[in-house]
């Protein structure tokens, strides 16, 4: 089961044009791995893949907060 993003995350107005960028990057490239191997993705499970790409990435603290209140929005 999909565990929830991180729902207290807050935007940061300075870097929300670089989250969304970065949001849609990673939805890109799950996406094309979902479509290779021909799986079926429900939107809590494409949150948590895309929160944990953004766990898991070299961000500052403040953009991954910010990418996470714009993935909690999708």
């Amino acid at each position: 089961m999909a565990k929830s993003a991180k729902t207290d995350a807050k935007i940061t107005p300075e870097r929300l044009e670089e989250a969304l960028v970065v949001r849609d990057r990673l939805i890109i490239e799950l996406l094309v791995q979902v479509l290779d191997e021909k799986l079926v993705i429900e939107r809590p499970v494409l949150r948590e893949r895309v929160g944990n790409l953004v766990d898991l990435s070299s961000y500052d603290a403040e953009l991954k907060e910010t990418i996470h209140a714009v993935i909690n929005k999708l």
